[in-house]
């Protein structure tokens, strides 16, 4: 996928500043930036929530996993039904009982509600939901920043294992510049609805040549270890 010149506009406030970006064929591409920087509002675009300038190319069945799983989830829907939504497949049970697999789920969970479930099982059947879609692109918007710690690194491992075993390109959004680090293949930084900038992980954290990269390294200085 590629965003060339997105701009998104709330009357007169400017909140995503004409932002080319590209989405490689099987990669994370991490959006990180402090609240307020655009990274949600694009990505919002991206899923042809809010309105925009620009062009999106490429972006083939975009689907969204958003921050709050319990908020995001019919809590009168059972985890079957819900995953189903989106399921095109003629065999339902089969397909909802093989995507709770990937996401590391036991087939039983599909009986429950959400009520029933941890937030970090939760968050597994938001992406379960997700991926019924068949998307081209995953858009996963602050998705481990309402779970305990103890539960984010299992969910981010799960990312980074179906970006692997699916080869499915990701947006993967945050404001901790580390959990983006652990998940990203490139990195992306915004800052004032600017995209400041953008390459390979690696290059980015270790030579950052922008200020703002700058100080969110600073804000983890454990990252450099």
């Amino acid at each position: 996928m590629i965003i060339k010149n997105l701009t998104v506009r709330f009357g007169d406030f400017t909140a995503v500043d004409d932002v080319t970006l590209e989405v490689p064929d099987g990669q994370v591409v991490g959006l990180v930036g402090e609240s307020g920087s655009g990274k949600s509002s694009l990505a919002r675009a991206v899923c042809g929530l809010v309105p925009y300038t620009g062009s999106i190319e490429g972006a083939r069945r975009v689907q969204m996993v958003f921050q709050d799983p319990y908020a995001s989830l019919n809590p009168r829907m059972r985890v079957g039904d819900t995953v189903a939504e989106g399921i095109r497949a003629r065999d339902r049970d089969s397909e909802v009982k093989r995507l709770l697999e990937l996401v590391r789920l036991p087939a039983e969970v599909a009986g429950r509600y959400p009520r029933e479930l941890s937030g970090g099982q939760r968050q597994r059947v938001a992406i379960a939901r997700a991926l019924g879609g068949d998307p081209g692109l995953l858009v996963a918007d602050e998705i481990t920043s309402s779970l305990d710690v103890s539960v984010q690194g299992a969910v981010l491992n799960l990312v980074r294992g179906l970006r692997d075993e699916l080869g499915l390109p990701m947006v993967f959004i945050s404001h901790n510049l580390a959990v983006v680090r652990y998940v990203a293949d490139v990195v992306a930084v915004m800052h004032q609805g600017r995209l400041v900038e953008a390459g390979p992980t690696e290059q980015v954290v270790g030579e950052p040549a922008h200020d703002y990269t700058r100080a969110l390294l600073a804000a983890v200085p454990r990252l450099r270890g």
